[in-house]
């Protein structure tokens, strides 16, 4: 992180410590951190305007409406997707990166002993090798499109690398590059919540 609150003040917060503690350790008063907390934020927030010159084939515009839902538009399927890769990880990038980490049985290494018991389920129930063996049945061209999702995720992951959703470091990690593996174990976490067992 270049600029704003400190990466250790950050973490701190994440573990759950008081703000009060907190600023007062940093040699600030409660009010100058809850500023600085509020610009960091901001900071953080997604840059929905401009144009970037990412692995794109053509065009791709991405134009949200007046409630921010992205409508995405290019003129090949691959485009289309690298398209709605790129807007699904500007808003959600902390959100795919916890779900794919339970589908894996990866909760653990960035929540802690609390999520052992949903990373031992996703483990019992063999969710990475049934994704591994749905994603090896995929037809060609489904598999492109995963891949080229997959890219679209990974060019905003590379965009924002200095200034990531602010739950990245809270919790003190980066996101791994997304793969099309990665959607398939969503998905297949997703199949199991939705059927109302517990997690």
């Amino acid at each position: 992180m270049t600029e704003g609150v400190a990466p250790a003040t950050l973490a701190r917060l994440g573990r759950g410590d008081r703000l009060d503690d907190v600023a007062h350790e940093a040699g600030l008063a409660p009010d100058a951190l809850r500023a600085a907390w509020r610009a960091e934020t901001q900071r953080r927030l997604p840059d929905y305007d401009g144009h970037r010159r990412v692995g794109v084939g053509a065009d791709v515009e991405i134009l949200r409406d007046d409630r921010g839902v992205p409508h995405v538009f290019a003129s090949t399927d691959t485009d289309l997707f690298f398209g709605y890769g790129y807007a699904m990880a500007q808003d959600r990038l902390f959100q795919m990166d916890i779900r794919r980490r339970r589908g894996h049985g990866r909760l653990a290494e960035v929540l802690g002993a609390e999520a052992v018991e949903a990373d031992v389920l996703a483990r019992t129930m063999d969710l990475p090798g049934l994704s591994r063996a749905e994603l090896e049945r995929l037809a060609p061209e489904t598999r492109a499109l995963l891949d080229a999702f997959a890219a679209g995720v990974n060019a905003l992951a590379i965009e924002t690398t200095d200034r990531p959703p602010i739950e990245f470091d809270l919790l003190g990690y980066r996101p791994e590059p997304w793969t099309a593996f990665d959607s398939v174990v969503c998905a297949a976490s997703w199949r199991w919540q939705l059927t109302g067992r517990p997690w």
